[in-house]
């Protein structure tokens, strides 16, 4: 599925790896196209940066498979890692942490009272991390066999809001739309914050983006976070808490 963002032919098209999350890149209910912060930052950043960008959905091994081998040019939301960094330069954009949420009426006031409460139950994603401290904490869950194991985000957020489960950790991003819409009080907390946020951002192939077009679409982000226009369209996919914009956009 290619989807196309088009603006003037002198820069791009760039072939942009997306794949599906929740609020990031996701189907509209009952169409064939699809919705989310992905879809408004790229048409934002055409505008802005002059560029071409073709949306290709993928799964994210492939997206970086195509990446490797010049298939596709850029990514989004990308977490840094050396491996990562010899194949792309990378613009970080916002810090991100994870969310705790748990329903209202359980008063679940930290991770030590939800460790004490036996009879309230986790759900996580099968195989993925949260950081070293809520690792722990689902490690001595799945010791007390209190936690369901879920083959991935859009499923652990529906077993949540479903009530099936007392506790989801999840990034912003992914639970925008619930917050909102959710009429029984839910609780979200931050129980590390202590602990360093997670630096994500636009991912440019060293191999196919060419340095000036890398500086080009810096200049495009940079102005846009200076009128503003960056910072509108996270809050406007994301809530507060949780995302915090990076300060100053740099090439790395």
């Amino acid at each position: 599925m290619v989807a196309s963002v088009a603006h003037a032919a002198d820069c791009g098209p760039f072939r942009v790896g997306v794949k599906l999350y929740p609020g990031v890149y996701e189907r509209v209910p009952g169409r064939s196209d699809y919705q989310g912060l992905d879809k408004d930052f790229f048409a934002l950043l055409a505008e802005r940066s002059g560029c071409r960008f073709d949306l290709v959905l993928e799964s994210q091994p492939r997206i970086w498979a195509a990446i490797r081998s010049g298939r596709l040019d850029i990514t989004s939301w990308v977490v840094p890692t050396p491996e990562r960094e010899a194949l792309v330069a990378l613009i970080p954009l916002v810090s991100l942490r994870h969310l705790v949420l748990s329903w209202a009426a359980k008063e679940v006031r930290d991770e030590t009272d939800f460790l004490a409460r036996r009879e309230l139950r986790a759900v996580a994603v099968r195989g993925a991390s949260y950081g070293a401290a809520y690792d722990a904490l689902l490690q001595q869950l799945r010791q007390q066999g209190r936690v369901s194991e879920v083959a991935d985000v859009e499923v652990a957020i529906r077993v949540f809001f479903a009530k099936r489960v007392d506790l989801l950790i999840a990034y912003p991003f992914a639970v925008a739309a619930e917050l909102r819409s959710e009429t029984t009080p839910v609780r979200v907390d931050d129980w590390h914050p202590a602990s360093r946020g997670v630096l994500s951002g636009l991912a440019l192939s060293r191999r196919t983006v060419s340095p000036a077009d890398q500086q080009r679409l810096l200049d495009a982000l940079q102005g846009m976070q200076r009128d503003g226009s960056l910072l509108r369209l996270m809050r406007k996919h994301a809530p507060e808490q949780g995302v915090e914009p990076v300060s100053r956009l740099l090439l790395q």
